[in-house]
């Protein structure tokens, strides 16, 4: 079903700008309310609908924190070089290294993707990396993790994954939160929702999407599921 606004093929309204960018209109509203501080486009003249170009510009503010993230990682370097804990920090953008520790996403991937490990004379592991495997690791993280964040970046599930039931079955969004871990349906960050196997208009122009249980399981695969915590290279 078309979703062109009756006002025209220049703006959009509330359920179109939405559905433009993947979110719900309540989100949308949201967003216009604190505009001032997250760059949301201003109206049209008629006070009513938006510009559509402005629209199709505007990265919501999960996108801004992610390419924030990746443009502080630091790309120098021989890519086969083998780096430690102190190092992949630096690399990643964090002020130092004990911004990888515990639950923080990055550091699980880090922990599951040694390319090389020894032991200390203490018995402590010693574990460096191929600058590479931090640029392919930095590219894929959840949400921000920048710079002068040591917690749980934004958009990381809370909750305890789900690998049961039939792969091939369709389930809606709240399922699929469900299944990877977040606490509601509105969490779904955008890679996520751009990975749905249907995605269908509804009468009011909302994206309504479905994804098969083997796909959500694949996108648990890519996150990596968490080791238990370890000292510190």
């Amino acid at each position: 079903m078309s979703t062109r606004s009756p006002h025209g093929r220049d703006v959009v309204n509330r359920v179109e700008a939405a559905a433009m960018l993947g979110i719900s209109v309540s989100h949308l509203d949201r967003l216009y309310r604190e505009r001032d501080s997250n760059g949301f486009p201003e109206r049209a003249a008629d006070g009513r609908t938006w510009h559509r170009q402005d629209i199709a510009k505007y990265e919501l503010p999960r996108e801004q924190a992610t390419r924030s993230a990746r443009d502080s990682v630091d790309r120098s370097g021989d890519p086969d070089e083998l780096v430690d804990t102190a190092t992949a920090a630096r690399i990643l953008g964090y002020r130092d290294r004990s911004a990888l520790a515990g639950n923080n996403p990055v550091w699980l991937r880090l922990q599951q993707q040694v390319d090389d490990e020894s032991s200390t004379p203490s018995g402590r592991k010693r574990r460096r990396w191929k600058r590479r495997t931090v640029w392919e690791i930095a590219e894929n993280r959840i949400g921000k993790g920048g710079a002068t964040r040591t917690g749980r970046p934004a958009g990381t599930p809370h909750g305890h994954p789900d690998r049961s039931g039939k792969p091939d079955e369709l389930v809606g969004k709240a399922e699929a939160a469900r299944v990877l871990g977040y606490s509601t349906a509105n969490a779904l960050p955008s890679r996520v929702l751009e990975r749905a196997d249907e995605q269908t208009a509804g009468p009011k122009g909302r994206y309504r999407r479905k994804w098969r249980r083997e796909t959500l399981w694949a996108i648990l695969d890519e996150q990596g599921t968490p080791p238990t915590p370890d000292l510190l290279s």
